[in-house]
């Protein structure tokens, strides 16, 4: 049996007393430092979760920003290529109506041409039937008289053509 002696009491004081210092010297230095820590370690985390919180805020406002900017160059870019197809519309329909303008004189040009070239024909003609008339015929006179003759011939003829 379990015999409680003097011994026994002050062993159990001993380390109860060992205990409460080891306790006070010991264990409360050491348990405020690992609260202390522990605290320290808390902040550090809650600091980090606020950091990722505005590093994630940046990263959607950059994001929106990268979208606008995006979608802002489109608008520039549908923008310019509608510019640019007025201004080729513009310049194609100035060059068709300078083109018109140039076949229509060139066309006016020629037929006045084709006119002068026909009536310096006749003139021609004219007066070689007279010159042929007045050899066959040898009178001044009769120059006249044929020269008008082949006049209204061809004034008739010029009729009928038309």
């Amino acid at each position: 049996m379990l015999r409680i002696d003097f011994n026994l009491i002050f062993t159990v004081i001993n380390i109860l007393l060992l205990f409460g210092g080891l306790w006070l010297v010991l264990f409360k230095p050491v348990r405020k430092i690992l609260d202390e820590r522990q605290a320290e370690a808390d902040r550090e985390y809650d600091d980090a979760k606020q950091k990722q919180a505005e590093a994630d805020a940046a990263k959607e406002q950059y994001d929106a920003s990268l979208a606008e900017i995006d979608q802002h160059r489109k608008e520039t870019l549908d923008e310019a290529r509608k510019k640019a197809d007025d201004e080729y519309q513009r310049i194609i329909g100035h060059a068709e109506a300078q083109a018109k303008d140039i076949t229509a004189r060139a066309q006016t040009e020629a037929e006045n041409q084709r006119k002068k070239i026909l009536k310096s024909a006749e003139e021609e003609i004219a007066d070689m039937v007279v010159e042929a008339a007045g050899k066959v015929a040898g009178t001044a006179e009769g120059a006249d008289f044929d020269r008008s003759l082949y006049d209204e011939f061809l004034s008739k003829k010029a009729g009928d053509n038309s």
